[in-house]
């Protein structure tokens, strides 16, 4: 599977991370140094990521499309548009009971897999024929070449509705109120929180050693007003 990452993903080696600090905006943070790279709104969420590119999925009219980022800038490089997923799929959006999303390094690229439903969000209960195409599911899989853009068809098994239980993040991984998202990276742990200030929230990533929890660095990411919908908890 691909690295995850407090609040986001990492390249494999875990030089960088992006995090999606607000609704399809993202940060990218060289995890060595503690210090910001890049930010960038409005370029979908997060879903791949080697040491040369960021993979993210993003809207495009009705439908969605691949985008794909410099990894050291922030910069487009390149899309795709019709690889695959319905033409409902956009409609749905890319919460977790929309849309299933498990991305791999393979030899030839990234392969993407997918498993899609469209869930009914209404209030009072919905007549038969909307209740049966929420029950409707598409799954796909893809093969994406992030230096060419070339895209292949990959066997179609999708991703578990569910995630596997999360490593073991050592003795130092205790609960905090304003922590957010938490994960270990060899021997670090890198901790996203919302702290409240008395005007402002500030989201803050914290990396420390895992071996007696010492701080290495903290770096701001975002500033938020009061109230606004923090990272989701892993």
């Amino acid at each position: 599977m691909v690295d995850s990452f407090a609040g986001g993903i990492r390249d494999a080696e875990g030089l960088r991370g992006y995090l999606e600090v607000a609704p399809e905006d993202v940060v990218a943070v060289d995890l060595t140094k503690g210090s910001v790279l890049w930010r960038r709104e409005r370029v979908g969420r997060p879903i791949a990521a080697t040491a040369s590119r960021l993979l993210t999925l993003d809207r495009d009219g009705n439908a969605f499309v691949l985008r794909f980022l410099d990894a050291a800038t922030g910069v487009d490089v390149g899309r795709v548009k019709d690889f695959g997923m319905p033409d409902w799929a956009a409609q749905a959006g890319t919460e977790r009971d929309a849309l299933q999303t498990e991305a791999s390094q393979v030899p030839t690229g990234i392969r993407l897999a997918w498993r899609l439903r469209r869930p009914y969000r209404g209030g009072a209960p919905p007549p038969r024929h909307i209740e049966a195409q929420a029950r409707e599911e598409s799954t796909g899989a893809i093969v994406v070449d992030v230096n060419s853009g070339q895209v292949a068809p990959a066997d179609a098994a999708a991703p578990a509705a569910a995630r596997m239980a999360p490593a073991d993040l050592g003795p130092h991984a205790k609960p905090e109120p304003d922590v957010y998202a938490l994960d270990r990276v060899g021997d670090r742990l890198f901790a996203l929180r919302a702290q409240a200030g008395p005007d402002q929230a500030v989201v803050t990533l914290e990396a420390r050693r895992a071996g007696d929890g010492s701080v290495l660095w903290r770096v701001p990411l975002t500033q938020a007003q009061p109230g606004r919908p923090t990272p989701q908890r892993k």
